[in-house]
């Protein structure tokens, strides 16, 4: 990535996500350091300063879209799990996939991971990864996201590791316990987050606990609050509708996962209805083994699929707001990022509109939603740091990157082909038998 003190981009269309302003037309943003330091028309160039001037004409510049829920480890695994219904997923990529996985290869994922997102308008993600089978594979992961520059907060995962085959250190996975996940989820906050307070660090840190419907609702109170002890961002998942009201009164968000609800039958995608109960919404990719990480993706979902409810007629506006401010409040980064306001910090993807896929482009706000593709995306700017110029991953060696992917991944399924899955099938029935009170 490169960074200079001050970037101006002028004479773009700037959807602001700020109900102060709107939509503004042929008007300049100026960055200073990591901040948005000004938003108006025929701003003046900072004198005496090197400052990167970047033409925005024909272009529409929106806030970094907000990524609400990914295992970011899964990116290796593009389009393994297309197929699969919910079950296969848990059998083979919760179980199989997760326990083939080597510390670097945790890293690479990460890495990757996070560029991906960047090349692809995100800028912030939530990053569940449970995939720490052990205190290493927690540290590569932190590290994985760190190197590649993406804002958000990784979550540690207390899920238990699949007892089926031993780990690159020898040790069987049911070693690692919960009390060890606990011990080591607080070495992870002290040696990597000294400061975990989103306004002054890229990265932050969080826990999630494990599956409620899988454990003693005791066993989560007490998991919640020694996270709370240590400082730690929280989050749960898997939530019923009867919650709701529970988690408006707390000031809480639901993310909506449009891609895999729908691929794998697991229900509608609840984020409009979330937000006519007066809660926060937003949308997430959650797996990279099933969907794309391109987020336009999960926002054109979410809203194609209202009409079959027979609910009110939902406007573009509403899904772009989602996957920015909407993801910020999610995530409580609204003072951070989410909108493109004076004093934020600066996350800003700037869309070429002068192809022909785009031009000449009568709704600027329908424009992005319907018609971007990835190739339209210029600029991608996270904290000030342009990760994305002229359509292209800034001091990036993807072709020696995109070797080493290929060699892990062919390790990995030479392992998984031989790996017969019988009586893990049979274990996962009946923990969802007791899920659906069977």
């Amino acid at each position: 990535m490169t960074t200079l003190k001050y970037i101006m981009i002028q004479h773009a269309t700037v959807l602001s996500m700020d109900p102060n302003m709107g939509n503004l037309f042929n008007y300049d943003i100026l960055i200073k350091d990591d901040t948005i330091a000004a938003v108006g028309p025929a701003l003046s160039i900072p004198k005496h300063s090197k400052c990167d001037i970047i033409d925005g004409t024909d272009s529409i510049i929106t806030p970094g879209f907000v990524d609400g829920h990914h295992h970011m480890w899964q990116q290796f695994l593009r389009s393994v799990t297309n197929d699969w219904s919910l079950l296969d997923y848990l059998i083979n990529m919760r179980t199989k996939y997760r326990s083939l996985f080597t510390t670097d290869d945790i890293y690479f994922a990460q890495y990757v991971a996070g560029l991906s997102l960047l090349s692809n308008r995100v800028t912030t993600v939530l990053d569940y990864c449970h995939i720490i089978n052990a205190p290493s594979f927690a540290d590569a992961a932190v590290r994985g996201l760190k190197d590649s520059g993406i804002r958000g907060t990784f979550y540690y995962g207390f899920y238990p590791n699949p007892p089926m085959l031993v780990y690159i250190s020898g040790e069987p996975s049911e070693n690692f316990t919960q009390e060890l996940h606990e011990q080591d989820a607080v070495r992870v906050l002290k040696e990597h987050f000294p400061n975990n307070d989103p306004n002054i660090s890229l990265l932050t840190f969080g826990i999630t606990p494990n599956e409620p419907k899988a454990t003693l609702i005791e066993t989560i109170k007490e998991e919640l609050r020694k996270s709370r002890a240590i400082g730690a961002r929280l989050i749960t998942y898997h939530v019923a509708i009867g919650e709701l009201a529970a988690i408006k009164d707390s000031g809480s968000g639901i993310v909506a996962t449009p891609d895999t609800k729908l691929q794998m039958g697991i229900g509608h995608p609840v984020a409009f209805y979330v937000i006519d109960n007066s809660c926060h919404s937003c949308l997430g990719i959650d797996i990279t083994s099933n969907n794309s990480n391109d987020f336009i993706a999960q926002m054109r979902l979410a809203l194609q699929t209202q009409p079959f409810l027979k609910t009110v007629k939902r406007k573009t506006e509403e899904v772009l707001r989602m996957a920015t401010i909407g993801g910020a409040e999610v995530m409580r980064l609204q003072d951070v990022t989410g909108s493109i306001t004076k004093g934020k910090k600066a996350d800003l993807v700037l869309f070429r509109c002068n192809e022909i896929n785009l031009f000449p482009s009568f709704d600027p706000v329908r424009t992005v939603v319907f018609h971007m593709s990835h190739s339209n995306i210029d600029t991608v700017i996270v904290d000030r740091r342009v990760a994305k110029r002229n359509g292209e991953l800034v001091r990036v060696d993807w072709p020696n990157l995109r070797e080493e992917i290929r060699l892990r991944l062919k390790r990995i399924v030479d392992k998984v082909e031989k790996i017969d899955m019988t009586k893990y099938r049979e274990r996962w029935e009946k923990i969802l038998g007791l899920w659906e009170g069977k």
